[in-house]
């Protein structure tokens, strides 16, 4: 892979089987971030705001996306390895077989969005906002979701056996053909007014 420099992530200019590493970008206002067949590492984007984001068989490792602003936010076939995703706004995203493992991504904001046929695995999601989004065939493995937001949200489909999901928000038409554990059916009877003896 050709490796890039921060000039030209800065300028927007599209990534083709390159690779990005060491680079700080913190707090900087980027007009697209468009990449595919690429490999970023330890670049932070950090409070970055993003006008467009397009990636296309990406992975990124140890990045730092901590309250960065993503509009347009597009992904396929991206992997997201030990990042902090902390704040993220990524409203409206379109997602579409992407990997979150290792990953802390609390408080982040994915709500309005596609994110199907996703993976979210070992990562610490508590209080993030997945409100009317779309999480049809979504696994989350290994997940802390506690206080997590799914008002609205899609879960036919979805996988949330391996997920810590305590005090979740989640309406009872919501979870309609989301794949749970039985502990997990248990707690989220309540919705249903169900008393369990």
């Amino acid at each position: 892979l050709n490796l890039t420099t921060a000039a030209t992530l800065v300028a927007g200019s599209p990534l083709a089987e390159s690779r990005a590493q060491d680079i700080d970008l913190s707090g900087q206002k980027l007009p697209t971030l468009a990449a595919r067949n690429s490999r970023l590492e330890r670049v932070s984007f950090a409070s970055c705001e993003i006008s467009s984001a397009h990636l296309r068989d990406v992975r990124l490792v140890h990045c730092d996306l901590s309250n960065a602003v993503l509009r347009g936010f597009q992904a396929r076939r991206v992997e997201f390895i030990d990042c902090r995703l902390i704040g993220m706004r990524a409203i409206e995203c379109r997602w579409q077989d992407v990997l979150v493992e290792g990953c802390d991504a609390r408080y982040a904001q994915l709500n309005d969005g596609q994110v199907r046929g996703c993976e979210f695995r070992g990562s610490q999601m508590a209080e993030s906002d997945l409100r009317s989004s779309d999480l049809g065939g979504t696994i989350f493995a290994n997940v802390v979701l506690h206080r997590a937001d799914f008002s609205g949200a899609k879960l036919r489909g979805t996988d949330l056996r391996g997920a810590e999901i305590e005090g979740i928000v989640v309406h009872a038409e919501d979870v309609r053909g989301a794949i749970v554990s039985v502990v997990q059916a248990m707690d989220l009877a309540r919705l249903l007014g169900i008393i369990i003896k």
